[in-house]
């Protein structure tokens, strides 16, 4: 890409940021699928450009994740800010900032680069308490779901997506790759707006974490009834790891 058309690529993607980024993560958060959102926006904004945002967002609410879920993930992180008093003296003060309540608390100066949540994943690894879900056992998987995000909280609650194309050998007809669309075999049993809600995220990788929240939670059961999910839900509070194998 030439100097000017890298330009004219960046400051595209900053006007439609100004225009209606605040408005598409809005809108993310109210439910809403990308094709929605798209057609809500007072912006006339191409929809890749909206999805670009979109999923920005998703990564920076850890509605999606890129790696497995652990307690080190959502561990309370500390920071360090500059302060300036009314002398103009220049001081650091650590905060703790915690991921659940978005909330920063003092805490007493520390200048060490080494953060207690480092500390912490150096002293204890992260074990799951595993176990592989059987229908007679456990029960409909639908309600097992449900009682474990009631117990553990939706916030820490995730299930694996393996629902993108292979990146080798799936093509548009003008020669362009299809990596990170969905794959529509996988999801006819599904009604139209959770497909839509499906198509609207770029499975980037071979395997995504999303939150286990309602609209995934019935995705998923109703994926598992069709014999066409397999994968793992992951509730970190409580170490839980349940294997759900294809029917």
């Amino acid at each position: 890409m030439s100097g000017t058309n890298y330009f004219q690529s960046a400051l595209s993607g900053f006007t439609t940021e100004v225009a209606c980024g605040g408005a598409v993560r809005h809108l993310t958060d109210s439910g809403y699928t990308l094709d929605q959102i798209v057609d809500r926006l007072d912006y006339p904004a191409p929809r890749a450009k909206v999805q670009k945002i979109m999923m920005a967002y998703l990564y920076e609410s850890r509605v999606l994740l890129r790696e497995e879920p652990s307690e080190e993930l959502f561990a309370p992180q500390e920071q360090f800010v500059e302060e300036q008093n009314a002398y103009g003296r220049r001081s650091l003060r650590k905060v703790r900032v915690d991921f659940d309540s978005q909330n920063k608390t003092s805490a007493t100066s520390d200048l060490t680069r080494l953060s207690q949540r480092e500390k912490a994943a150096r002293i204890q690894a992260f074990l799951w308490k595993e176990s592989m879900y059987d229908p007679k056992r456990d029960g409909k998987l639908t309600e097992l779901l449900h009682s474990k995000c009631e117990k553990y909280g939706e916030t820490y609650s995730y299930v694996s997506c393996q629902f993108g194309k292979p990146m080798d050998d799936q093509y548009s007809q003008n020669g362009q790759n299809e990596a990170g669309t969905i794959a529509e075999e996988l999801i006819s049993c599904l009604n139209g707006r959770q497909r839509e809600y499906l198509r609207g995220i770029r499975w980037e990788q071979s395997v995504l974490y999303h939150r286990l929240n309602r609209r995934m939670l019935e995705i998923i059961s109703k994926l598992y009834e069709a014999g066409a999910y397999g994968g793992a839900c992951f509730f970190v509070t409580g170490r839980e790891k349940i294997v759900i194998p294809v029917r």
